[in-house]
């Protein structure tokens, strides 16, 4: 007897009509038509195991057939169908954490002074004769010796993890790319480039001029420069410290990287209920300069999360409330989209549209649970970069003497969360695509790093899978040699 599993997926409307149905066990993925796709997404939003039966009765048995080849039918029971998820879960954790993820952190402060900004806090300490990180105590700043020292524990860690040296290093801050950091930013590439990396960075771009000759193919590859909107929003909220336009200077710099350098530039554009409205404006902004459908340039929206006194972290602004209301903007261009997690279905769903694979799986929300070594200035080792800085993600420890020190108890905290050790998540159709959510928001909101955080997944899911079948479906019409 077949059922529809438990684990089944199914879009939002697509623009042109029907579904995309999925199994977040499987990975499989399949455009249904509206007549069966219709009935099908009232009975499962909410769940009602009746309406589901009788849509499944409707099927021909043909179809039913295909559908259980696929993993959307099963006969197995629903306590099977989660073995199967926990059982996946572990294998998928245990290949991951063999890969370790690194960034090197080689300035805890910044010049900015962002409204919003969750570092703000360490920032303010940074001047105290007394607090544990502080320009007094001179951690946070790297030297080139710290710098040495932080590959050298890269280099150690990967021998250790069997991988082979190379890989990617992010750039993260505080400010990475601030002026003052030049020189051991420069030493940090160049001596990575000679050990067979290659960097991406996270950045707020005010400097970026500076920094061009690292920026490309066998150096910085990758930088990420957030926008809050026009230049009179933007400059209220991204204040630099200098209090000249943060918005001019970057929209510069975007332009000066773009035409002398060949790296990817993703582009977050910060939402919130209060500027949101303004998206428009900005996109329009962005076509002016030749940014929109740039093959250099990617463009999302995000919301801005805020922590309040008690110390909970919401979004100012939930991702399906974004996708609802710029949906429709961001369709009509190829690099613009409605959220972050849409990029990352776009990406997974790559391959499924173009390999004829299936989607690609996880078991974890990011490399803080797999295996993700930040190295800060302070000489210490962090898990999640939403906490460096804070004791909560600390590891271990690096020093100049190439000394690598990890700790044991914290690194089996933060990477063995996995949806095998989350149970509340097991049961979620989108446990093996969502992964838990992230462990530190869930840790800020309560109190245990092993609980689930959710943050609008289901809503955000369902439209990326929509907004990127449909963009397949344009590409591929506009593709198709035209009749004669």
């Amino acid at each position: 007897m077949f059922r529809l599993s438990s684990y089944t997926i199914l879009s939002t409307r697509l623009p042109s009509g029907g579904y995309v149905l999925m199994n977040g066990l499987s990975g499989s993925m399949d455009f249904i038509s509206e007549r069966i796709g219709a009935p099908l997404a009232n009975a499962l939003h909410p769940r009602n195991e009746a309406a589901i039966e009788e849509v499944i009765g409707t099927l021909p048995l043909p179809l039913k057939k295909e559908w259980y080849d696929r993993g959307h039918l099963v006969e197995m029971s629903r306590t099977e169908e989660q073995e199967n998820v926990v059982n996946l879960a572990g294998a998928l954790h245990d290949a991951l954490h063999s890969k370790p993820a690194f960034m090197i952190v080689p300035n805890l402060d910044c010049n900015y002074r962002c409204t919003y900004c969750f570092e703000r806090p360490m920032q303010n300490a940074l001047k105290s004769t007394s607090g544990e990180i502080s320009h007094h105590k001179g951690n946070v700043v790297m030297s080139r010796e710290q710098a040495d020292a932080a590959l050298a524990a890269i280099a150690e860690i990967k021998k250790t993890r069997g991988q082979p040296p190379g890989g990617q290093i992010v750039l993260y801050g505080g400010e990475p790319l601030d002026r003052a950091n030049l020189d051991v930013v420069t030493h940090i590439v160049r001596s990575g480039q000679a050990a067979g990396h290659h960097f991406a960075c996270i950045t707020n771009g005010h400097d970026l001029e500076a920094f061009l000759e690292l920026i490309g193919s066998g150096g910085i590859e990758q930088v990420q420069i957030s926008i809050d909107g026009p230049k009179d929003i933007h400059d209220k909220r991204r204040v630099y410290i200098g209090k000249e336009s943060s918005f001019d200077k970057i929209v510069t710099n975007i332009d000066l990287a773009l035409e002398q350098t060949d790296a990817q530039i993703q582009i977050r554009v910060h939402v919130d209920p209060s500027n949101i409205h303004h998206f428009d404006t900005i996109i329009s902004d962005f076509a002016l300069r030749g940014w929109i459908d740039h093959p250099q340039v990617i463009i999302y929206a995000n919301t801005v999360y805020d922590k309040d006194v008690e110390g909970t972290v919401h979004a100012e602004i939930d991702h399906g409330d974004i996708v609802t209301a710029l949906n429709d903007r961001c369709r009509e261009f190829d690099n613009v989209f409605t959220s972050a997690p849409a990029i990352h279905a776009e990406r997974a769903m790559g391959p499924v549209f173009n390999e004829n694979a299936r989607f690609g799986l996880k078991s974890t929300f990011c490399s803080a649970n797999t295996g993700n070594f930040i190295m800060a200035a302070d000489g210490h080792i962090y898990a999640c970069w939403e906490s460096v800085g804070k004791a909560c993600s600390r590891i271990g420890a690096y020093g100049p003497d190439k000394s690598l020190s990890l700790d044991e108890k914290a690194t089996e905290r933060w990477f063995s969360r996995s949806i095998e050790t989350l149970p509340t998540c097991q049961r979620c159709r989108y446990a093996l695509v969502c992964g838990g959510g992230c462990a530190q928001y869930a840790e800020y909101n309560t109190g245990d790093l092993y609980n689930a955080y959710c943050d609008d997944f289901e809503r955000t899911f369902r439209a990326a899978l929509s907004e990127h079948s449909e963009r397949q479906i344009t590409h591929a019409l506009a593709s198709a040699p035209s009749e004669k």
